[in-house]
């Protein structure tokens, strides 16, 4: 392996111009390799926000000078001494045309947004300049958001009437938090230590002037003691809704918290603050590809291009890869699917275990090509060149189509509904091919016009049945493995796994995590055994999921009660006690018709009772209604009813948190009382916020379960 130059850690100060005063700015992070070791003598880089910086390094690279630019177009004077060489990893690109080892490797972390445009100069006379593609924070692993372990939110103020409270910001909803003042906080308590990498704000509904304008991001291992991870000042927010990203850089980013406080010192000049979401991230952003060009001393410009190491890796990109991953994908549906949902195949490839066709031949491609006059993005062609077309490709997608049907959305018109002028209006560049044939209501599409550097088209999922376009894929193979995650997802919260085998000890993890109050571990083990055909594993799921927001859980719910193997695994006593006052709670008195739905999933009105019509008669069949309960944790629950009643209800509250480390399930799927959501009479104890502690409480397991 060859040995890479480390990233180094410069200390920075910067002044406004012509004042004088120089006062401490962010830390940056640079590092930068591009082939053979040289010194570099200049940067410049611009950000996603608008951002801008150009910095000149001292020969030994022990300093620089230089000019930063703030997003508003404020300029400030800005230097900076190395105080650290690390070996924190850089951003890796393979390099297009290149080598097959041939790597760019770079990191720009100077505290604010994802670089988006990046220069440099050398001291041999060589340099160049790239435009960088950053990826969405909702579309990248490797970011690895961690907002999922706040176990409690609180701030020094909130409108609590108006419901813009504390715990909106864990929301990715409108909902927002306002407070009545114009400086104040949100602390944040996790549930367990974290480290933090760059963390998100975005702004609320209106008012630009109660935006936050100065604040500090603090950490504390024990509540008391603070140290500052990141201080901001001057800053603002352009628009409405709109979400900023800010990097943790320097030491702080590598130590680990377990409690997160911001600190708003000042706001944008309004006399109430508010904020509608805010994210926590333990990972960096990461980025997609680069163009651009390079030049040695001496030399003409040349183009310059790459694609980030780790979306390169794992997708089908040759003739031969894809009939492993098509011969694979083939005998996987074939274990799961019932033979009337293959009517589309034929018996001779039912038996061959191959799903699709012979390969396209070089002349049937090159006669595509020519119709479009373009050439095709390689993991399309080479998906041709191993079947050309395909029938069963997912839950919703029946056929791809063979090389001389694929074309342009203009020619499908009339059969896939598209219209091109509204795709453009989405954002997408055109013109787009079309490779699928029939499916339920979608489209698979090509983008060629937006194109990565090794000639991949951008690939989406079209159908009248979304909102609008799906998720953006780099290239048809990733739309096709992505697929294929979505066939064995679906698959396995139908009870029909791909691969079944680990589900029970996936489920008995998740239940322990869950009722050592580790939440997030026992989401996600839930979500890996639900995915191997847990029904079990599905219910409690959403049971965790309904106490930190039990807004919309029916809808979830009412997907799981129609599912023969969850309410099996359940058993239709707990779906009785537990389940449907929980859905009833949930969607409210307007929806008698789900409710009743519901209901028909157990088998035509197994639970007994009539639909409720008033709010009367919804809380009697609620509080009718009760899973078993711990004896000690009943008596506890009577306390505190009676405490609600004479309106004590933080005294109420006291008595169930008390009582909650002695709870423990009387049955094995069960891991929280839901009688807390539930129950009318606990309403003046139980708020969303205490809620969300239940189930981050550790709570006591019975000998005998």
């Amino acid at each position: 392996m060859p040995e890479h130059m480390p990233a180094l850690v410069f200390l920075t100060e910067r002044q406004r111009s012509g004042t004088g005063r120089w006062t401490s700015d962010h830390g940056l992070v640079v590092g930068f390799e591009a082939g053979p070791a040289v010194p570099l003598a200049r940067l410049d880089w611009r950000d996603v926000d608008g951002a801008e910086a150009v910095i000149g390094f001292d020969p030994g690279m022990t300093a620089f000078v230089g000019l930063r630019v703030a997003a508003d177009g404020t300029s400030y004077e800005w230097r900076g001494r190395l105080v650290q060489r690390t070996s924190a990893g850089p951003h890796r690109f393979l390099v297009a045309g290149g080598r097959a080892d041939e790597e760019l490797r770079l990191l720009v972390e100077d505290g604010g947004a994802p670089v988006s445009r990046f220069g440099w100069a050398d001291r041999e006379g060589g340099g160049g300049s790239v435009l960088l593609r950053s990826v969405d924070l909702d579309e990248s692993a490797s970011m690895v958001e961690i907002t999922d372990r706040v176990r409690e939110v609180r701030a020094g103020n909130e409108h609590a009437r108006a419901g813009e409270v504390a715990l909106n910001v864990l929301d990715a909803t409108a909902a927002k938090w306002l407070s009545w003042r114009d400086a104040d906080f949100l602390e944040f308590t996790m549930e367990e230590p974290v480290r933090v990498r760059h963390y998100a704000l975005e702004s609320a509904n209106d008012f630009a002037d109660r935006d936050p304008r100065d604040w500090v991001l603090q950490g504390s291992q024990d509540g008391r003691t603070w140290v500052d991870l990141d201080a901001r000042a001057d800053e603002t927010f352009p628009q409405r809704h709109h979400a900023r990203d800010f990097h943790v850089t320097g030491e702080a980013s590598e130590e680990s918290y377990r409690f997160l406080r911001l600190e708003i010192t000042r706001n944008s000049g309004g006399g109430e603050t508010q904020l509608c979401r805010v994210r926590f991230f333990s990972g960096r952003r990461s980025y997609e590809a680069f163009t651009g060009h390079r030049y040695a001393a001496g030399e003409a410009p040349a183009p310059y291009a790459g694609i980030a190491a780790e979306l390169v890796e794992g997708a089908p990109n040759t003739v031969g890869s894809w009939r492993s991953f098509l011969a694979e994908y083939s005998a996987d549906m074939l274990r799961v699917l019932e033979p009337g949902e293959l009517v589309e195949t034929t018996g001779e490839q039912r038996a061959a275990s191959w799903l699709g066709y012979e390969g396209a031949s070089e002349e049937r491609i090159a006669a595509l090509e020519e119709r479009l006059g373009t050439p095709l993005p390689p993991s399309y062609r080479s998906f041709l060149g191993a079947s050309d077309g395909w029938t069963r490709m997912g839950m919703f997608m029946y056929a791809l189509l063979p090389a001389d049907e694929a074309g342009w959305a203009d020619d499908f018109h009339d059969e896939a509904m598209l219209d091109e002028e509204e795709l453009k209006e989405d954002g997408l560049v055109g013109p787009f091919l079309v490779v699928s044939g029939a499916s339920d209501a979608q489209t698979w599409l090509l983008d060629a016009g937006d194109v990565s550097p090794d000639g991949e088209w951008a690939a989406y999922v079209w159908a009248s049945w979304y909102p609008g376009l799906g998720e953006r894929h780099r290239s048809f193979a990733d739309l096709v493995v992505a697929e294929r995650a979505s066939f064995e997802e679906l698959s396995g919260s139908e009870g029909r796994p791909v691969r079944p085998e680990g589900a029970e000890d996936l489920l008995a993890r998740g239940r322990a995590a869950a009722l050592r109050g580790r939440v997030t571990d026992a989401m996600e083990t839930f979500r890996k055994a639900e995915e191997k055909g847990s029904g079990a594993a599905a219910y409690l799921r959403a049971v965790l999921s309904a106490f930190l927001d039990v807004n919309g859980i029916h809808h979830e719910l009412r997907g799981l009660l129609h599912r023969p193997h969850v309410v099996a695994e359940v058993g239709v006593g707990q779906i009785e006690s537990e389940a449907l006052p929980l859905y009833l709670y949930s969607a409210g008195l307007d929806a008698h018709g789900s409710t009743a739905f519901a209901v028909r999933a157990l088998g035509g009105g197994a639970t007994g009772f009539e639909l409720p019509s008033t709010d009367e008669e919804r809380d009697a069949l609620l509080a009718s209604r009760r899973a078993p309960e711990p004896p000690a944790f009943e008596r506890a629950l009577d306390r505190a009813r009676a405490l609600v009643a004479r309106g004590a209800g933080d005294e109420a509250w006291a008595v169930i948190e008390e009582a909650l480390a002695e709870w423990y399930p009387v049955s094995p799927n069960r891991v929280a009382p839901v009688v807390l959501l539930t129950d009318p009479a606990l309403r003046g104890a139980v708020t969303p916020s205490r809620a969300r502690e239940v189930v981050f409480t550790p709570r006591g397991v019975h000998p005998d379960v």
